[in-house]
This record gives structure tokens, C-alpha cells and sequence, in this order.
């Protein structure tokens, strides 16, 4: 489940760019635990999580996390995000971070109607279309109706 989403740390980037994709990642799995404006300990723990399971990042990921709260709270829009990821991202590799929105939405055992919207916008920004949006969100929700 997560070698996919392991693979949007993995892909081939310039160094200089490398930590600035991976802020990306992290930051808009962020954006999803804040748009509903209650940050739940689950999500943050599911952020980080994931995190974990898809990078080499180590003791580092609460250093991104902490990088990437920061620039969630001084972003003005989505789409500095999006473009670092829609430069270099398959479509595969969307369609997990897309997953894993879903997965920190879920992460608290409700979707709030903001983190749909978020999650909406976000797949729209990273060109996914409508019909992929929902696969992601169905196939999330099974995920959580088998635990």
C-alpha cells in the first residue's frame, strides 16, 4: 500500500529540489488536517505515519512536519504545492498522495465537509479527474471499514 507513495520520495529530482518535494507532500497532507480548523491527535499521527513508511527521513520527519506546518500557515493557496508535485510526480504517484489525503481525513472517523473540499481542490490542482477523486475516497473507505 505505501510503495507507491514511498515512490513520491523516491523519484529522481535535482538534490536542491529533493527536500522542497517532499515539503510539498508533507505540507498538503497538512492543508487536509487543517481545513476543518480542529487538529485531532489521529491525524497528526497518521501524517506522520505516513511519512514515516514513505521516506528515509528517520528522527527527520518531525522536522519536515514541523517545516511543513510552517508553511501551510504562511501559504496564501494550494498551488505552490501542487507544482512541485505535478513537475515530477506519475500519475500513480498521485493517485497515492490522493489516498493518503483521504487517509488523514478518515484518520479522526469522519470527513468533514472542508477536508472533501480541500481534498477536491487538491485533486484538481494535481490534474486528477473526478471520477479518480472518488476511487481514491472509496477505496480509503473500505481500507477503514475492514479495521
Amino acid at each position: 500500500m505505501f510503495n507507491t507513495i514511498k515512490n513520491l520520495f523516491s523519484t529522481p529530482v535535482r538534490d536542491d529540489l529533493a527536500m522542497s518535494y517532499q515539503t510539498a507532500v508533507a505540507s498538503l497532507l497538512i492543508e487536509v488536517m487543517l481545513a476543518d480548523h480542529h487538529v485531532d491527535e489521529a491525524e497528526e499521527k497518521q501524517i506522520k505515519a505516513v511519512l514515516r513508511d514513505v521516506s528515509e527521513l528517520g528522527d527527520d520527519i518531525d522536522g519536515l512536519f514541523t517545516e511543513a506546518r510552517s508553511g501551510v500557515e504562511q501559504a496564501h493557496d494550494l498551488y505552490q504545492f501542487t507544482k512541485v508535485i505535478n513537475d515530477v510526480a506519475s500519475l500513480d504517484q498521485k493517485m497515492e498522495l490522493l489516498r493518503g489525503l483521504w487517509r488523514v481525513a478518515l484518520s479522526d472517523g469522519e470527513v468533514d465537509a472542508h477536508e472533501d473540499v480541500r481534498i477536491r481542490r487538491i485533486s484538481e490542482l494535481l490534474f486528477l479527474s473526478h471520477s479518480e477523486f472518488i476511487q481514491a475516497k472509496l477505496y480509503v473507505q473500505a481500507e477503514y471499514k475492514k479495521e
